[in-house]
């Protein structure tokens, strides 16, 4: 078994950790449903929820000849600090055993712990720790903390922007190529894939939006699984679905035109585009990246045994 890199956290049915009870926000207030786009999973409290294996064309991710994607083994969404007790119960349903918060900890203060049934444990594998002050310059991944994800932190980057649309663009940009540079990042992708290609229930992974830092995760798996990258950008893509319930959850922040937020709250090709090209530079592949990352040259063939079934080919 891999070791996992990253802290693990057991719960015990209190909010104060990562129970489901004494809630103080509304799920009505925050979740709204997937859009059209796919398949996607009803956990009241979240948003942007789905089920990996079952995505793609027809309902299943294009692999090599023979081989498939396993549903129910990897799902994604955004934070889970806000389930309500119906919430709580579509996780333990779906059969999560371990879930990944990628968020740092600035962004666990402020929204709250994760909500998990008995029975699941989190991981926590932050991308980042810090978030910067408003018009921080995060260009270097290299400091303490590392690159910053938080989707609020970067939308009070663009304050004083003279142009906030091209700053959010340079901003995710930069976050998306530290994802192939910064030990951050790093470490919290090696800690993810361990757990998912060692996990004996299903992972669920998640950062605040489930769209960047959750995004990358699985498009990574995905790669690495052999899925054909068309559809890796579509699965990706579909996050976008859910821009407006995650503006709509982000506080106001004085001198900013809401206008402006959609280069932060989307998602976009060239964004997903910017983090494989660096990889590329960097590692030459996919697989090499996962393979420099977790340090074991057996960690792309775990995944596929974890992840993979043969059977009629979806292409």
């Amino acid at each position: 078994m891999h070791s996992t890199t990253g802290t693990t956290t057991g719960t015990t049915g209190t909010a104060g950790t990562t129970g489901a009870t004494d809630q103080t926000t509304s799920a009505t207030e925050t979740a709204a449903p997937l859009e059209a786009g796919g398949p996607g999973l009803d956990v009241p409290g979240t948003w942007n929820v789905r089920d990996v294996g079952a995505s793609g064309a027809d309902g299943g991710a294009r692999l090599r000849p023979g081989v498939l994607l396993r549903p129910g083994v990897l799902l994604r969404s955004a934070s889970l600090s806000r389930l309500d007790p119906a919430g709580v119960d579509a996780v333990a349903d779906l059969g999560v055993t371990a879930v990944l918060d990628l968020r740092g900890d600035d962004e666990i203060a402020r929204d709250g712990a994760d909500r998990l049934p008995p029975g699941a444990r989190q991981v926590r594998l932050p991308f980042g720790g810090t978030s910067p002050s408003p018009g921080a310059d995060t260009s270097d991944a290299s400091g303490d903390g590392g690159a910053v994800a938080d989707p609020l932190a970067l939308v009070k980057q663009l304050v004083g922007a003279g142009d906030p649309a091209a700053a959010g663009r340079s901003v995710m940009l930069r976050l998306y190529a530290g994802f192939a540079t910064d030990p951050a990042a790093h470490a919290a992708v090696a800690g993810a894939l361990r757990t998912i290609a060692d996990e004996q229930g299903a992972v669920l992974v998640h950062c605040s939006a489930g769209k960047d830092r959750t995004g990358w995760v699985v498009a990574v798996v995905q790669l690495l699984c052999g899925v054909a990258p068309e559809d890796v950008m579509a699965e990706y893509l579909r996050s976008a679905a859910s821009a407006t319930t995650l503006a709509a959850t982000l506080p106001d922040v004085p001198g900013l035109d809401p206008a402006f937020w959609d280069a932060v709250t989307t998602v976009r090709p060239e964004y997903l585009e910017t983090a494989l090209h660096a990889v590329e530079e960097a590692y030459g592949s996919v697989e090499g990246y996962a393979r420099a990352v977790c340090g074991e040259p057996d960690i792309v063939d775990a995944l596929r045994a974890r992840l993979t079934s043969t059977g009629a080919t979806t292409v």
